[in-house]
C-alpha cells in the first residue's frame, strides 16, 4: 500500500514538472514557466537596414514638364522613373515587395526568390535580391526584349523563359520545387503597398504620389487635378489611388489600358473577375501593361488592381499608343510603352477637361515609367512594327496615328476622337485605295474600266 501511494505521488510530481497537456493525441504545450529565444533575426535586421539605406540613396526621381503648343493652359508633368537606379518605375515597387517579404518572414538568407515578370520588375527585383544577398530567378515571357534580359542578368539574376500565359504557373512550381519563395507581384502588390507608405515616420515613404505631392509643394503648387498611369500588376496605380483617398487629395486617378487587356472592363464594368480573357488577348500588346493573357482578374490572387480607387479609365488602340511613343520622343521625352499610353491619355483628357478649369492651369501628372532604350529593337523599330502589328494595319495605320497625335499636340484637339474616325485599319486602307485610284487615273499610262 505504501509502495503504491509512493508510485502515485511520484507520478503526480512528474506530471507537474513536465506539464504536458496532450491535445488530439499529439499536440503538447511547453511547461510553464519557461523561456527560450526564437530564431536569430540578425540577418533580417541587416537586410532591412540595407533596404532603408537604399531608400535614402534613391532620393526623389525628377519631374519633367512638357509644354503642349495647342494647350497652353495645361501643365503636363512627367514623373521620370527612368532616372531610378534600375531605370524604371519598378525600382520603388520592388523595394516595397522585398520589405514586405522580409517583415512577413518569407525570405531568409537561404531563400531563392522567384518572380513572374515582363522584364522591368524582374530587373529591379534582381537588384534588390543582390542588395540583401539572396539568389533571384525571373520567369519571363519568351518575347521579352534582349535589353531587359541582359539587365536582369547584370544584377545577378537568372532567367527562365516561357509563353506569357504559362509564366505564373511556372514561377510557382519552380519555387515550390526548390523550396524557394515566389514573390508574385500580381497577387502581393496590394500587400506590399502598405510598405510604400510610411506616414510621418522618420524614414520616408516610397509611394510615388507622396513624392509628387512633396515635389509640387516645394514649388508652391497644389496636388495635380489628374494622375494618369497604366496598369500591369495594378500595384502602382492602386497605391496612388489609396494615397489620394487616404489623404483626401483633390486628384482624379485615371487608368490607361491597352486594346486587348481586360482591365478596362474589370474596373468599369465589373467583368472578368471570374472569366478568363485569354482567348481575347492579341499579341504583341504593349509590353509590361494590361492583363488577360493568363486568366481572370482576381484581386490579391492574380492582380493587385483595386477598382474602387480608379476614377476613370481609357481604352487605347495599341497602334495609337505605339505612335504616341514616337511623337513624344520627337518632342524631347523618350519613354517606353506605358509612357506612350500615358501621353496619349493626357492629350485626350486635357482636350476634354481644360475648358472646365476655372482658375489656373489644368495640371496633369503622368508616369515616365522606363527608358526608350529598352524598346529600340521593338516599338521604336518600324520593321518590327510592320511585322508584329500587321494584323492591325501595319505601318499605314501607325503613320495615320502619328499624324493625328502630332496634330493634336499642335492644335489642341482630342487625338482619340479624331483617330477613331480616320485611323482604323478599314479607314486607312480605303483612303490609300482612293489615293491610288486618283494617282493612277491621272497617269496617261493607266486606263480604268469600271
Amino acid at each position: 500500500m505504501i509502495f503504491e501511494n509512493f508510485i502515485v505521488l511520484i507520478s503526480v510530481i512528474l506530471a507537474s514538472v513536465t506539464v504536458e497537456v496532450k491535445a488530439s493525441g499529439s499536440l503538447t504545450l511547453t511547461k510553464s514557466p519557461f523561456n527560450e529565444k526564437n530564431q536569430d533575426f540578425t540577418w533580417r535586421r541587416q537586410a532591412i537596414q540595407k533596404l532603408w539605406e537604399e531608400r535614402r540613396a534613391m532620393g526623389h526621381t525628377p519631374i519633367r514638364r512638357l509644354s503642349i503648343p495647342g494647350m497652353p493652359d495645361v501643365d503636363l508633368i512627367f514623373k521620370d522613373e527612368s532616372a531610378s537606379r534600375t531605370g524604371n518605375l519598378k525600382h520603388r515597387f520592388s523595394w516595397a515587395l522585398y520589405m514586405w517579404a522580409l517583415l512577413e518572414g518569407h525570405i531568409d538568407q537561404n531563400t531563392t526568390v522567384f518572380e513572374a515578370s515582363s522584364g522591368n520588375t524582374a530587373t529591379s527585383e534582381a537588384y534588390m535580391a543582390r542588395l540583401i544577398g539572396v539568389p533571384f530567378i525571373a520567369v519571363i515571357p519568351d518575347t521579352t526584349e534582349d535589353t531587359k534580359v541582359n539587365n536582369i542578368k547584370g544584377y545577378g539574376g537568372k532567367v527562365l523563359k516561357t509563353d506569357i500565359a504559362a509564366q505564373f504557373q511556372m514561377a510557382a512550381l519552380e519555387a515550390e520545387r526548390i523550396h524557394g519563395f515566389y514573390m508574385n507581384q500580381f497577387a502581393n502588390a496590394d500587400k506590399a503597398e502598405e510598405f510604400h507608405e510610411s506616414a510621418n515616420g522618420r524614414l520616408e515613404s516610397t509611394n510615388v504620389m507622396h513624392e509628387i505631392v512633396q515635389q509640387l509643394k516645394s514649388q508652391n503648387l497644389k496636388e495635380p487635378d489628374f494622375f494618369i498611369h497604366t496598369s500591369g500588376t495594378g500595384g502602382t496605380i492602386s497605391s496612388v489611388g489609396r494615397y489620394v483617398q487616404k489623404y483626401n487629395l483633390d486628384t482624379k486617378v485615371i487608368m490607361a489600358d491597352t486594346e486587348f487587356s481586360i482591365y478596362y472592363d474589370y474596373v468599369i464594368n465589373g467583368k472578368f473577375m471570374n472569366e478568363s480573357g485569354a482567348s481575347l488577348w492579341t499579341k504583341p500588346g504593349m509590353a509590361g501593361t494590361g492583363f488577360g493573357y493568363s486568366g481572370p482578374a482576381i484581386l490579391s490572387s492574380t492582380t493587385s488592381l483595386q477598382p474602387s480607387v480608379i476614377d476613370e479609365a481609357f481604352k487605347l488602340p495599341d497602334m495609337a499608343s505605339t505612335a504616341a511613343m514616337h511623337v513624344l520622343r520627337e518632342n524631347g521625352i523618350s519613354g517606353g510603352t506605358s509612357t506612350g499610353m500615358n501621353f496619349l491619355t493626357s492629350l485626350s483628357l486635357a482636350a476634354k477637361e481644360r475648358s472646365k478649369k476655372s482658375q489656373g492651369p489644368l495640371r496633369i501628372v503622368a508616369i515616365l515609367a522606363d527608358s526608350a532604350t529598352l524598346y529600340e529593337g521593338t516599338y521604336y523599330n518600324t520593321t518590327w512594327i510592320e511585322d508584329k502589328f500587321n494584323p492591325h494595319g501595319g505601318i499605314p495605320v501607325f503613320n495615320c496615328w502619328k499624324n493625328v497625335i502630332r496634330n493634336s499636340f499642335v492644335m489642341g484637339n482630342d487625338p482619340l476622337a479624331v483617330g477613331s474616325e480616320v485611323c482604323s485599319k478599314e479607314a486607312v486602307m480605303a483612303s490609300r485605295s482612293r489615293r491610288l485610284r486618283r494617282k493612277m487615273s491621272a497617269s496617261e499610262n493607266f486606263r480604268f474600266f469600271w
